[in-house]
């Protein structure tokens, strides 16, 4: 059915696709104008008043610096937003506020264009026959059900499916995604690949790390021996801590939005009609401390840190929002006072025109610290269960040596260190790989406890002062409402394929002939009721069986889950009259 599949790596910094005709030896890299060594461009949109994509990929800053504020709105930071459970965007240059899964639906929509116009090349039928593309998307394996909702209604959007029960879409773990691409790259030592092998993968990329532990299983399968964990432990979470501890602190204002206010309120009796053009420079001048702080994160080393090196930033731009008696040095000054390690002291550097101040590398150390001793506890947790001495490193963070070395000393029982040449690439690559072959990943474990509501037959004992009771006339007993009908427990195994199924049936004192099923997940073991706490609906379906049925055979439902790649698909079906319905729970 399908001929090609496409994988999609959309990440927090870069974002870019692979494909292949189903030959996992011949994976190729879409072309994306600006990409860099690693065949991906920073995600980073430019929109129009009517949301056409203007820019796309690394030329976004370029673009609005020779064509003026007022031409487009600028998103970035786009997928950290979706792990903060936010909906809303607000445009870095304009201020303009979008429904976020707009902004991700638009850059899929480019990526898809992209990667049709380079596969038509070879297969110019597929241009129109898009039903036989299979897509992959990435997605941290962290993510729940909520945040893999809006990029399933994203990828909806964008028309890689029409709906989300559509198979020809998948989402792909990204540390499972690293792990498939590693079992076949011959730069890893396939020795740590046969079968009764465990290893740990840890992938850190610009947003998030997300870890997960492995067996071997038999044909190269991978089974899952612990749920994949993690959290905010990319990269670009050192900039945002720089914006946060420092520069609000030290300027009022972390964002280019919060900086034009303040610029505006102090300068009021400005020219109105230059003052587009003073926001062009302005946001220019912006975007040049911004790359000043991330050439001071990349260019932190462990020498650097160990002799005590600064490094310098030109904040000119902020005295145009504080009175002209106002002096960097009082900013300084203040800042200072409440810093406790003389270490991390900033220093401004004496200048007749320019605000200028030094930053310690050891502030970089500081946050990669933090950042390494939340990674380490995760996986000496997963070590304190199982004996693994495997560990794979994958993403683009960690080609960082200072947080690299952290992290490795922090490690208890781990003796084997593995890395691919290019580690930003395990991804998207694994993300083709994936496609091909779903059923590689065999077994992972439930996060969660799931299942439904369901009217249960009354016990004194389970229910009593908790429980509504409801009587059914026609099968003359007692039912409570609200009950947990358990389909899978936390930590169960869960095989590709697998379906579990249970029977119930429509009450006969609910007088609609609509049967509503509502889904949910706990981390409890064993919940008596939806309504308990730490328990969150996660999706419905409803199927309408007729009024006519009455007796208790008549009103039985079979519900099937099925649990394959990333989803849990949903089947409803009325013995009686045949009727069906189907929907997707989109987390793992």
């Amino acid at each position: 059915m399908y001929e090609v599949v496409v994988g999609i790596d959309f990440g927090s910094s870069g974002t870019g696709f692979a494909y292949s005709y189903f030959d996992k030896n011949k994976i190729i890299h879409g072309q994306i104008y600006g990409a860099s060594v690693d065949n991906k461009v920073p995600t980073e949109v430019i929109l129009d008043d009517d949301n056409y994509v203007l820019q796309f990929g690394g030329d976004c800053a370029k673009f609005l610096k020779e064509k003026g504020l007022q031409i487009g709105h600028y998103f970035k930071g786009i997928k950290m937003l979706l792990y903060e459970n936010k909906s809303i965007i607000i445009a870095q240059n304009s201020g303009k506020e979008l429904p976020l899964k707009l902004v991700i639906q638009k850059i899929l929509e480019k990526i898809k264009e992209l990667a049709i116009k380079e596969i038509k090349k070879n297969r110019p039928h597929l241009e129109k026959e898009t039903e036989k593309i299979k897509w992959v998307v990435t997605v941290p394996a962290i993510w729940d059900e909520h945040q893999k909702n809006i990029m399933m209604e994203s990828c909806i959007g964008a028309g890689l499916v029409n709906q989300n029960t559509d198979r020809s879409l998948f989402f792909a773990l990204e540390p499972e995604a690293a792990s498939l691409y590693c079992s076949i790259n011959k730069e890893v030592d396939q020795n740590y690949f046969k079968s009764g092998e465990y290893y740990i993968v840890c992938d850190l990329g610009g947003g998030t790390g997300d870890i997960v532990a492995h067996l071997v299983g038999s044909n190269n399968s991978l089974n899952e021996i612990s749920p994949s964990c993690g959290g905010n432990f990319g990269s670009n979470e050192i900039d945002k801590n720089i914006y946060k501890d420092i520069i609000l602190k030290l300027f009022g204002c972390q964002d280019f939005n919060t900086f034009y206010l303040k610029y505006k309120e102090k300068n009021r009796n400005n020219n109105e009609g230059d003052e587009e053009e003073n926001k062009g420079e302005l946001f220019n001048d912006w975007a040049e401390i911004e790359r000043e702080i991330k050439d001071f994160k990349e260019g932190a080393t462990n020498k650097k840190i160990e002799s005590n090196e600064k490094y310098t930033i030109n904040f000119s731009l902020f005295q145009d929002i504080f009175d002209d008696d106002t002096d960097i040095s009082d900013l300084v000054k203040e800042y200072n006072n409440n810093i406790y390690d003389d270490n991390l002291l900033l220093n401004n550097k004496k200048s007749k025109k320019k605000w200028v101040v030094e930053f310690p590398y050891k502030i970089i150390f500081n946050y990669m610290k933090e950042q390494a001793n939340s990674i380490c506890k995760i996986i000496n947790d997963i070590n304190s269960k199982e004996e693994i001495k495997t560990i794979i490193f994958v993403g683009g963070y960690c080609y960082n040596e200072i947080l690299m070395k952290l992290i490795k000393n922090g490690l208890n029982k781990i003796t084997n260190y593995l890395q691919p040449s290019n580690p930003s690439l395990a991804i998207m690559e694994g993300a083709v790989l994936f496609g091909i072959e779903p059923s590689t990943i065999n077994v992972r474990k439930a996060k969660y406890t799931i299942g439904k509501r369901l009217d249960m037959e009354w016990n004194d004992e389970l229910y009593s002062g908790k429980g509504k009771k409801v009587f059914d006339e026609v099968e003359n007993r007692w039912y409570c409402q609200d009950c947990f009908d358990k389909f899978i427990e936390i930590n169960q195994n869960l095989k590709y394929g697998e379906e579990i199924s249970h029977i119930s049936f429509k009450s006969s004192y609910n007088k609609s002939n609509i049967v509503k099923m509502k889904f949910y997940k706990t981390k409890k073991q064993n919940p008596i009721f939806v309504f308990e706490e730490g328990i969150t609906k996660i999706g419905e379906c409803r199927l309408e069986i007729g009024k006519e049925y009455k007796n208790y055979e008549e009103r039985k439902i079979k519900t099937i889950m099925k649990f394959g790649g990333t989803f849990i698909d949903i089947t409803a079906i009325h013995f009686k009259s045949g009727k069906t319905i189907k929907t997707t729970l989109t987390f793992d």
